[in-house]
């Protein structure tokens, strides 16, 4: 079995939502005095490859500890859909309506856009779900949603109307996956696991693709 790493390496150079602090690993203990090698971390929840629990644009919705694990770990249905899209693009209805898609899928989209994570737009350009294709996809009641862009809305949408439509209807969202091109199969193994921070409305994920 072939295992594909889909997450994104954190070091203090990772791209952060404009405004959010930037990753800071200090050292805390070392070989030469306490004999071990020990780090701090600060960090936002939604730095790198990570999840966003229902609860970060909802105050009704889960927060992340709360996520039931057969939405992050799904060993039968997991699909990835290439859509192609550049800078500003929005993922539309008759995009999606290309692809067999029924209730309970976890949904990866494959845009091309990670690419650019070391460029200045990834943020400021990236495309997403429009308003209609989230909509569309929440009717059907899927499990989960992933896209390989910093976020599932584009750049454009201010609103955030993607992330809002999901949160409401409790459908967990991935962002800032990595690898969905080498993904070659229907359907895959897809795990993604966050901490379970108490309250925490999202949570970095180790995401990977179990490929027979």
């Amino acid at each position: 079995m072939n295992i594909i790493d889909l997450s994104q390496e954190l070091d203090e150079n990772t791209q952060v939502f404009p405004g959010d602090p930037n990753l800071k690993l200090l050292q805390w203990s070392n070989y030469a005095i306490q004999g071990y090698k020990s780090e701090t971390i600060f960090a936002i929840t939604h730095i790198g490859t990570h999840i966003d629990a229902p609860s970060h644009f909802n105050p009704d919705g889960i927060s992340v500890e709360k996520i039931p694990l057969e939405k992050t770990v799904i060993l039968s249905k997991a699909k990835v859909l290439r859509i192609k899209k550049d800078d500003d693009e929005k993922i539309e209805p008759k995009d999606l309506m290309e692809f067999d898609i029924v209730q309970n899928d976890t949904l990866l989209i494959y845009t091309g856009w990670s690419l650019n994570r070391q460029k200045d737009n990834y943020f400021k350009n990236n495309p997403g779900l429009s308003k209609l294709g989230a909509e569309y996809l929440a009717e059907l009641k899927i499990n989960l949603i992933g896209i390989d862009s910093p976020s599932i809305d584009p750049a454009i949408d201010k609103e955030f109307s993607a992330h809002r439509i999901f949160s409401i209807k409790n459908i967990p969202i991935i962002e800032n996956l990595i690898n969905l091109d080498k993904i070659n199969q229907e359907s895959f193994i897809f795990i993604a696991l966050p901490l379970k921070l108490k309250y925490s409305s999202g949570s970095p994920v180790r995401a990977i693709a179990l490929i027979n």
